[in-house]
């Protein structure tokens, strides 16, 4: 039960923060991936979540592939979009995620966490602004943690949810 605590609550404080100053602690992160992997892991072997954690890696390594490429080619050279563009505090959330979630919930996660903060962003004309930026974390924080209740409350069985949509 304190794992499920101290885990919304990292995750509160993590949009706190990046709701108010648009930079998460890095400290909050190192405690969340923390709380998640020994969550993850207190639930099976390494054994068993190992293919998930590299499936999720892999993909997000794919993914911040693909935004540089994109920036390259669009730009015509290379230049710091982790900086400008993409902040490393969202890098570092979605890493987090990545030790947590099987590679299904954390791929349909991550699209329909992008599509509903790109959708809030239309509506907000404040989070417009290039210099400030999005607070991708932050969003992604409060949207994970209505998954992760959700999850661990029983009230959606994820695996069951998906297999349903598959057959």
């Amino acid at each position: 039960m304190w794992w499920n605590i101290a885990i919304c609550m990292c995750l509160l404080w993590i949009a706190y923060q990046d709701f108010k100053q648009r930079a998460v602690n890095i400290f909050l992160f190192i405690v969340l991936a923390l709380l998640l992997s020994s969550l993850n892991l207190s639930k099976g072997s390494w054994e068993d979540k190992y293919p998930q954690v590299l499936a999720n890696s892999l993909f997000l390594i794919f993914q911040f592939g693909v935004i540089l490429l994109y920036f390259k080619i669009k730009t015509g050279k290379w230049q710091q979009v982790m900086d400008r563009k993409l902040g490393w505090g969202d890098i570092a959330f979605l890493c987090c995620l990545a030790l947590y979630m099987p590679f299904l919930n954390f791929f349909l996660f991550y699209a329909i966490s992008l599509f509903l903060v790109l959708l809030v962003t239309f509506a907000r004309k404040d989070w417009r602004d290039p210099e400030r930026g999005i607070p991708l974390a932050g969003c992604q924080a409060l949207l994970f943690g209505g998954y992760f209740i959700a999850e661990r409350t029983g009230y959606i069985i994820w695996e069951q949810a998906f297999q349903k949509l598959l057959t």
